[in-house]
């Protein structure tokens, strides 16, 4: 049996690309929203290898799809092959084990390295620029409640004339914010 795997970084991300390519390839279609750097959180990756019989051929639009770091790819590739399945990637011509290629396998690692290489020069460049927009000023996180106008939502709360959620609608002061500082205060 052909299965083809996908996985998209969020929720938000939409699959269209990759499925358009494999859904003719394939005829199981497993489906993951979640980041690449581990395994955790990748249900439909593990759905999966337990689903695997020798046999199968697990296909995949490109090597960045099924993992980010070397040592998880190399782990998913021992655990296609143990089953007795075989893996092919749409991208790579390289990738493909269904026959014993000993140079398809140094060049397995060889990418899995670079797409992992290249991974945590994105995180480095991402810390980096926060660490200039920090330094500029910008701030990041959530913004802070104005203060007076927290104050004004406490006010209309304690004087019990008033719902939270209308609290929340006439201030423009999320639910959360008005109990929080409610806790605070020990109300």
């Amino acid at each position: 049996m052909k299965r083809g795997y996908i996985r998209v970084s969020t929720l938000q991300q939409r699959i269209d690309r990759q499925e358009e390519k494999l859904r003719d390839e394939v005829e199981v279609l497993y489906v993951d929203k979640a980041s690449g750097s581990s395994r955790k959180g990748r249900q439909e990756l593990e759905q999966m290898l337990v689903d695997l019989n020798p046999g199968d051929e697990v296909i995949i639009l490109s090597i960045d799809r099924l993992a980010r770091s070397t040592l998880d790819l190399l782990n998913i590739v021992e655990e296609i092959k143990k089953r007795g399945a075989t893996l092919r990637s749409l991208h790579e011509s390289w990738l493909d084990t269904r026959e014993d290629n000993p140079s398809g396998e140094f060049m397995l690692t060889i990418m899995g390295g670079l797409a992992e290489m290249e991974r945590k020069q994105i995180n480095k460049r991402v810390k980096e620029g926060i660490e200039v927009a920090k330094k500029k000023g910008v701030k990041f996180g959530r913004p802070t409640a104005d203060q007076e106008r927290v104050r004004h939502a406490l006010d209309l709360y304690n004087s019990g004339s008033y719902t939270v959620k209308e609290i929340e609608r006439l201030t423009g002061i999320s639910k959360s914010t008005i109990y929080r500082r409610l806790k605070e205060r020990g109300n």
